[in-house]
This record gives structure tokens, C-alpha cells and sequence, in this order.
């Protein structure tokens, strides 16, 4: 990369400040803050006070394994990105844009903020972050691409930077603790949460589908739409958040197939961790990696038990649901006489290929009837069925039900689109 000077930094600091209204800083290479766009009205104590923050948190932060950027976050809600600026393999400093909010911070969170942090001006508090620009999670993701590119002149996606974030979380799964400790603990939990994103998250889990997962975790936002389960504490109100998430995993990979005994085990053994935890943004982070990990020991589970071909020959129809697939198509994928193909994959899960890819297929009707608004009338075109009649005769095979009545039953929703179909 060309050497850049501190003037080139500047500029672009100044641009993503114009632009998207994010504060901006560089630091050096020797942990000092040499250049500064802060947000207006705060105070030189203030000032000072946020870059000893933003210091803390990128000494912390630096993997050394890539140049980033960087999504990072202070126990204060505060959000940050951090790309770092190097050349020939040194590293020449950081490009820090931040403090921004996912959203405003209401008054119960505030209190508990305040006592988390032994804050006694709550006024003082609240007016720094009125002051603070509000960036939702995706927003910041591309700001965060934005950055690296006018650092790197080189294009990155968003999925890019919410998969090295992810995979390089300071939290690590519990791995081989849970079949330790798999006999020794159980516990019966009770839920209750948000409906439609979280039946989302659950179905990923029952699924076994963690790579699918990892943009839809990266996208949870812990202060906007959620209720207060402690007034005393935002970190206890996350825990507390946390524990009812974890309840509703473990039902959600029980269903998966995931064995019992495994899936409490995992529960009890993240929410032990978490209590133990004191920064909120640490245990949102425990959370997601818990939901992942549970999804990806039902994955294991589930294709633990088949051969590759089999367990290709599956993932080929899920990636073609929407399509005509014939048993021509799913040979030359796996590269076996269609004729052993079909012995095979009716010896290995007990049903032929036709009736799997049948019962895939209302699986996903199910899906496409509780989380969307489409009409039923859609749903059966979209999946390849041409009769109407035969669609309702196979789902009420599959189900004992037909398509409406499976929509009024489970339906989280009050109103769709689909209450005056015919089937």
C-alpha cells in the first residue's frame, strides 16, 4: 500500500464525518490520539475521558491476524469500528469512527447504566447520549466496509466483516465441557420472547443451518424493541435477556434432534458462564455464540448418521427446494448410478428420495405459512406444486391438516394475507 500521511488520514476522517456524521479519530502507533472529529458539546473532560476509552478498547481488540475493520463496542452501549492502517506488514496506526448508539437509550436503561457504572449525574449521562449519532447494527456494517475501502482502496462485503468479527469473538463455545459434564446436570426451563425474528432464529437452530446463522447474529441489537427484565442493571437486564434466549435454543435444537441430555447440559453450562460475566456487550456476545454452537450440534447430529452421499444429496435439495429436482440431477451431483443412489438413500433414512424432497417441501410450506404474509396460493406455486388440490392433500397427509387451518393454528400473527384462500 502507498505510504499515506497524516493529512490523507485526516481527509478521510473528515469525509466519513461529512457523510455519515460518525466521529472519527486516528491513533497512533503509539496509542496516542493525534487527530480527533468528536461529537458536538462534550466537554474537555469528556473528551478525554472517551479517548481513554477508545485507547482501552483497541489495545484490547488487536488480534494481529487482519487489518479488520474492526466492530467493537464498551459496556456503555458505546459502538466503534476500528480499521487498522498498515504498511509492508508495520502497523502505521488506527482509523477509529465512533461512539454511535444502535438507538436512543429509554430511561429504565439509563438507571441501570447509571448504577452499572456508578454514574451518580444520570442528567449528565443522558445528555452525552443525545449527543451521540444513532446507527443501526447494518448501517454501521457498511460504514465499517466504507472505511476499510478508502484505507485499502479494495471492496469488502458486509457479510466479510460480520464473519471475521464473529470468528474472531474474545468468547469461546464450551466444546468438550458439554459432554464432560452431559450426565450430570439437567434443568427444566420455561420461556416466553419476542415472536417472529426469534421463531427465525429457532427454526435456524432445529435446522442445523450455524453458517446461516452467523449474518442473522451478527445483526442482534440488545437496546431497541426489547423490555426491561432488570431495573437495577443493564448487565443483569442481559443476563437476564440471555437466559430466556438460551430456554428457547435448547427447546428448538431438542427438536432438531439434538439429544436432551446434550442440549440442557449446554444450557446450564452457558447460562453458569454468563452469570459469571460483568459487561453486558460480553454476554450478548456468550448469547450468540451459544445459538450458533447449538446449531451446529444439531448439524453434526444430524448428518453424523449418513453417508457423504447421502448427506450432499440432502444439501443439494435444500439448495433446490424451489426447483424441479429428478433423481438424473441429484446423481451426477453426487457422482453415483442413480439407480444405487436411491437403494442407498432409502437404506440410510428409511424413506425414498421423492417422498424426502415431499415432505422438505411442506417442511418449508409450514415455514412460509407462520413467518410470512404470502398467500397460500403462492406458497404452493413457489414450491413447484402446479394442483392446488394436490398440495392441500398432501400437506393434510403430512400434517393432518390443510394449509389454513395449519396458518390459524400456529400462526403468531393476528392478520395475514392468506385468511380468504379457499384451501
Amino acid at each position: 500500500m502507498k505510504r499515506m500521511k497524516l493529512e490523507q488520514w485526516m481527509d478521510i476522517c473528515k469525509l466519513m464525518n461529512d457523510n455519515l456524521g460518525l466521529p472519527m479519530h486516528y491513533c497512533n502507533p503509539h496509542r496516542r490520539i493525534e487527530y480527533s472529529l468528536m461529537p458536538a458539546g462534550i466537554s474537555s473532560q469528556g473528551q478525554k475521558e472517551l479517548q481513554e476509552r477508545m485507547i482501552q478498547l483497541i489495545s484490547s481488540s488487536h488480534r494481529g491476524e487482519v487489518q479488520g475493520p474492526y466492530m467493537l463496542g464498551t459496556s456503555l452501549l458505546e459502538n466503534f469500528i476500528e480499521t487498522r492502517i498498515e504498511e509492508n506488514g508495520v502497523y502505521m496506526g488506527s482509523l477509529i469512527a465512533g461512539p454511535s448508539i444502535y438507538s436512543r437509550i429509554r430511561k429504565d436503561m439509563l438507571v441501570g447504566l447509571a448504577r452499572d457504572h456508578r454514574i451518580t449525574d444520570r442528567d449528565a449521562l443522558e445528555r452525552y447520549y443525545d449527543r451521540l449519532v444513532i446507527m443501526d447494527k447494518k448501517k454501521l456494517l457498511h460504514a465499517a466496509a466504507m472505511l476499510h475501502y478508502l484505507v485499502y482502496h479494495t471492496r469488502i462485503d458486509i457479510t466479510d466483516v460480520m464473519q471475521h468479527n464473529h470468528g474472531g469473538s474474545r468468547y469461546q463455545g464450551l466444546g468438550e465441557n458439554i459432554d464432560i459434564q452431559v450426565s450430570e446436570q439437567r434443568i427444566n426451563v420455561s420461556f416466553h420472547h419476542d415472536p417472529i425474528y426469534e421463531k427465525e432464529l429457532m427454526q435456524l437452530v432445529t435446522d442445523g443451518r450455524p453458517e446461516e446463522l452467523v449474518n442473522k447474529l451478527e445483526l442482534i441489537q440488545t437496546t431497541e424493541g426489547i423490555g426491561t427484565l432488570s431495573r437495577t442493571s443493564h448487565v443483569r437486564h442481559q443476563k437476564n435477556l440471555s437466559i430466556v434466549g438460551i430456554a428457547l435454543m435448547t427447546r428448538a435444537a431438542v427438536e432438531g434432534g439434538l439429544h436432551p441430555e446434550i442440549a440442557y447440559t449446554m444450557s446450564d453450562l452457558y447460562i453458569q458462564q454468563m452469570e459469571e460475566m460483568t459487561d453486558a456487550n460480553e454476554v450478548n456476545t456468550a448469547l450468540q455464540q451459544a445459538i450458533y454452537d447449538f446449531a451446529n450440534r444439531v448439524k453434526e447430529c444430524k448428518e453424523g448418521d449418513f453417508s457423504k452421499a447421502v448427506v450432499k444429496c440432502k444439501q443439494y435439495i435444500f439448495n433446490h427446494l424451489y426447483e424441479d429436482v429428478s433423481l438424473q440431477q441429484l446423481s451426477r451431483s453426487v457422482h453415483m448410478n442413480s439407480s444405487y443412489l436411491s437403494r442407498r438413500f432409502k437404506q440410510e433414512t428409511g424413506v425414498s428420495i421423492s417422498e424426502y424432497i415431499q415432505g422438505q417441501r411442506i417442511e418449508e410450506a409450514k415455514k412460509l405459512l407462520v413467518l410470512t404474509d404470502l398467500p397460500i396460493s403462492v406458497i404452493y406455486a413457489r414450491l413447484n406444486y402446479h394442483d392446488q388440490s394436490y398440495f392441500t392433500k398432501v400437506f393434510r397427509k403430512l400434517t393432518g391438516v390443510t394449509p389454513k387451518q395449519y396458518r390459524e393454528g400456529r400462526r403468531l400473527k393476528s392478520t395475514h394475507s392468506g385468511e380468504d384462500d379457499p384451501i
